[in-house]
């Protein structure tokens, strides 16, 4: 009688070893199938070589985010703002929320190419800060732009359609190329206006920056100058100070946020921009603000369309704040609206 009890026993363990094991292989099986379903964006690093004003060889570097494959996709030329580079566009999950707009996007059957800007990130940096201009970089842009559209490119692919989207000095970039060569299907802005307004940059900041040919901002004046505090996570802020943080050429300075700073639409070129706008304001944006939304739209006097949101919650850098989606569904309704989704 003992001896069945021990063996029937003996059974019963067995089995619930077996049972144990089964379910840690489902979990298993479980949890590896989330990180596919989290990690099905693809990305590439790609390189696209330019030329100079002075004649000289150069090289913007970019990273390709899809899903499943980029072909037949609305590209996204996604461009940064001052102090900043590609990583703007790709932030990681930080507790729980998701600050990448170049993996929302690419979910959404976008490819999106977050690139360098010359003199930033991995791409070229010439020796002269002062030659990094608004017509350097708006040049860099179009020959993105001819390469991708050509297929003569490093992904060997040529994109039907192409809109540039840009953050605060990337919004002056993309307006400045597009009214210069008239090559994007669509411009996006975010964190750009131009409704003349008093800004609070005190000029002694100018000053001190304009002595370097490259500067960055200093790190304790981050916070203060791109976040709504309450509309964003301090870890998230702190993660922007210690990962976001790049340099900006002098030329940049001088050519392209002096003229936003005094409203010379004319240098930037913003009337002469072709084709569909869209345009988004930050609700806290200290340096433009969505109250000034109702008068943007009159300055893009040759664009096709225009249309402007004021994106509520939100300081200069939208990406960074809880709201974000907000804005990048926004986004990705207007340009479904345009022909350019998916």
């Amino acid at each position: 009688m003992s001896t069945q009890r021990n063996h029937k026993g003996l059974v019963n363990h067995a089995a619930f070893r077996l049972l144990a094991f089964a379910l840690l292989l489902f979990s298993f099986a479980a949890v590896a199938s989330a990180q596919e379903q989290a990690n099905d964006i693809k990305v590439e690093r790609v390189t696209f070589p330019v030329t100079l004003a002075g004649g000289g060889d150069a090289s913007i570097v970019g990273y390709l985010y899809y899903k499943g494959s980029f072909r037949n996709r609305t590209l996204l030329l996604a461009v940064h703002g001052a102090n900043y580079n590609h990583k703007y566009w790709d932030v990681p999950t930080i507790n729980g929320h998701e600050y990448s707009f170049a993996r929302y996007m690419a979910d959404r059957k976008y490819a999106v190419l977050a690139i360098d800007q010359l003199g930033t990130g991995e791409s070229t940096k010439p020796e002269d800060g002062d030659a990094v201009t608004l017509d350097q970089t708006a040049a860099g842009i179009h020959q993105v732009i001819t390469q991708l559209r050509s297929g003569q490119n490093a992904v060997g692919y040529a994109f039907e359609k192409v809109v540039t989207v840009g953050h605060s000095l990337g919004s002056i970039n993309a307006v400045y190329a597009q009214g210069t060569y008239h090559d994007a299907d669509a411009v996006i802005t975010t964190g750009m206006g131009h409704v003349p307004h008093t800004l609070p940059v005190p000029q002694e900041l100018i000053d001190f920056l304009s002595q370097f040919e490259y500067f960055a901002v200093p790190s304790e004046l981050r916070p203060l100058m791109f976040y709504y505090a309450p509309g964003a996570d301090a870890e998230v802020i702190q993660y922007d100070r210690d990962n976001l943080a790049d340099v900006l050429a002098r030329g940049q300075l001088t050519t392209g946020i002096l003229p936003s700073f005094t409203f010379d639409q004319a240098a930037l070129r913003v009337g002469q921009v072709t084709g569909p706008v869209l345009v988004q304001l930050g609700e806290f944006d200290g340096l433009f603000p969505g109250s000034l939304a109702d008068g943007e739209a009159a300055f893009f006097t040759s664009a096709s369309s225009v249309n402007v949101q004021a994106l509520p919650g939100v300081g200069h850098d939208f990406n960074t704040h809880y709201r974000n989606h907000e804005g990048w569904k926004l986004m990705d309704e207007w340009l479904r609206s345009k022909g350019l989704g998916r």
